[in-house]
């Protein structure tokens, strides 16, 4: 069963990353908390997006809260979309996924369409999958300057190489696999109209309803030139869509 939505000030000042931990950022932080726990969840929505703002850093739990403050707004792509950038940066989180569940729950949106090998890939952040990276190629870079150099000690850089050469390739794919979704975003507004050119005047191909994951091909401000799941392809305003890869 689903976890109730929740917004515990305590748990999320105490994920918030060392990179964020500014008075300004505390300070919007804990008014977006205190805006919460009043109802004032548009108030609470502008507070966590200044923090992050502010911080020039997503983290789980800012985003974690946002999406809260975007469920009790009823606004349910915007909570999916906060939620999901919560899981790029924290995969697995059972608080996140619970609450993400209650959104698509709620509405008649869904999560993107993952292949079973980008769920893997999910399954750890991309930070892990770097750290694991650069671990296995300084491994098996030690390795080969100790079989070149102390022939003698072979058979332990031999063993070492046999562990840190898959895990290196493993590493590789998994981040493959993760730049494949740098480009996806989700459409946040309404009958947002795909037009033929970025400009306003352009003709309208069609409307998208919110909620449709599409990928962003080019960017040319304030338009963003997207595909969607069934090849439709065309010019998007900026402010229609949010990408999950939008911050760091």
């Amino acid at each position: 069963m689903a976890r109730p939505i929740c917004c515990l000030s305590v748990l999320l000042l105490w994920s918030l990353p060392a990179t964020a931990q500014s008075n300004a950022v505390l300070e919007a932080f804990q008014a977006g908390n205190a805006y919460y726990a009043d109802e004032q969840y548009l108030e609470a929505v502008k507070a966590y997006e200044k923090a992050m703002d502010d911080s020039r850093e997503s983290s789980p739990a800012l985003l974690f809260n946002l999406g809260n403050a975007y469920y009790r707004l009823q606004d349910f792509p915007s909570a999916l979309l906060a939620y999901e950038r919560a899981l790029t940066l924290d995969p697995g989180n059972p608080d996140v996924a619970a609450n993400l569940q209650k959104v698509i729950d709620r509405s008649n949106l869904s999560r993107p369409d993952y292949s079973v090998a980008q769920e893997f890939a999910y399954s750890l952040s991309l930070r892990t999958w770097l750290r694991l990276l650069l671990t296995a190629s300084a491994i098996t870079t030690l390795a080969g300057v100790l079989i070149w150099f102390a022939p003698k000690l072979a058979p332990i850089p031999i063993l070492a190489l046999y562990l840190s050469v898959p895990l290196m390739l493993c590493a590789m794919t998994g981040l493959f696999l993760w730049k494949q979704d740098f480009n996806r975003a989700l459409i946040l507004r309404p009958d947002t109209a795909i037009r033929v050119a970025p400009t306003e005047s352009a003709n309208v191909l069609n409307n998208l309803p919110n909620g449709t994951w599409v990928a962003v091909l080019e960017t040319h401000a304030p338009y963003h030139y997207i595909r969607t799941a069934d090849k439709q392809e065309g010019w998007v305003k900026n402010e229609t869509l949010g990408k999950i890869w939008s911050k760091g």
